[in-house]
């Protein structure tokens, strides 16, 4: 004799449900766990070892193509490994989980605080497809507000408050009307961005902590004169993120 909601001798309708719920939340794990595989993979064995394929638990996922605003597409998981990043650093040390010391010059080592992603060189765009960040001279419908410093011609100072050059250009986001970058005018020729977020504009000129008035030099260029890549603004920040650690010897030392 069977009881109220069963279907049959062995089963009701709370053991289906129970049942079913087994059953999707094991596909839902399987499918995470897959999905999860499609960036960050094929791991790397060894931090400078070769990147091999390894399943795990679950098989990788198939590629999946992301068709991209710039027109190309992207793959994930990549469809071939990719050679392994030769990074311009050591271990500090003979042991697993050392610190990484940069080798060379360490503004543009890329990486610690000077580390920066491998995005798109391509503009980032606004509505119609055009440059979203470029200098204020081709906006003729933007300008400074009066109320705001006027930073055309100021001396722009580094750390040691020695003169790096002088602001000849304001880069702006035309989406979101403020200033994004300070195009400046070196005193040996040719132009730098500096970010405005490293850049502190005061009445009797604009302070930059970040780096030393030398080392404006070697700021990352642009390929463009009036549009910006979303690499080559990751590789200028970098290189003044970098500099808030590497700018001087003692920045690397503990605070007393």
């Amino acid at each position: 004799m069977t009881g109220f909601g069963a279907i049959t001798p062995n089963w009701d309708v709370a053991s289906l449900v129970f049942t079913l719920f087994i059953l999707f939340f094991i596909g839902l794990v399987v499918y995470l766990t897959l999905e999860s595989k499609r960036e960050g993979f094929p791991l790397e064995t060894e931090r400078f070892g070769q990147i091999t394929n390894e399943d795990g638990l679950l098989m990788m996922p198939k590629s999946k193509v992301f068709h991209t605003e710039s027109g190309k597409d992207y793959f994930a998981p990549l469809a071939k490994a990719p050679a392994p990043e030769v990074l311009n650093a050591k271990p500090a040390h003979h042991m697993s989980g050392a610190p990484l010391v940069p080798v060379g010059n360490p503004l543009i080592a890329g990486v610690g605080p000077g580390s920066y992603a491998n995005r798109a060189d391509v503009p980032d765009v606004g509505l119609h497809g055009e440059p979203r960040i470029v200098p204020l001279s081709k906006l003729p419908s933007f300008k400074i507000h009066p109320k705001d410093i006027n930073l055309m011609g100021m001396s722009v100072y580094g750390a040691d408050q020695q003169v790096a050059g002088t602001v000849c250009d304001v880069w702006v986001d035309h989406m979101e009307s403020m200033i994004r970058y300070l195009e400046i005018q070196l005193p040996q020729g040719g132009h730098v961005l500096v970010p405005q977020t490293f850049a502190l504009n005061k009445a009797d000129g604009v302070k930059v902590h970040a780096i030393l008035a030398e080392q404006f030099t070697l700021v990352p260029q642009t390929k463009s004169n009036e549009q910006i890549t979303l690499l080559e603004e990751e590789k200028i920040m970098a290189y003044f993120g970098a500099g808030l650690l590497y700018a001087t010897p003692e920045r690397q030392e503990p605070r007393a």
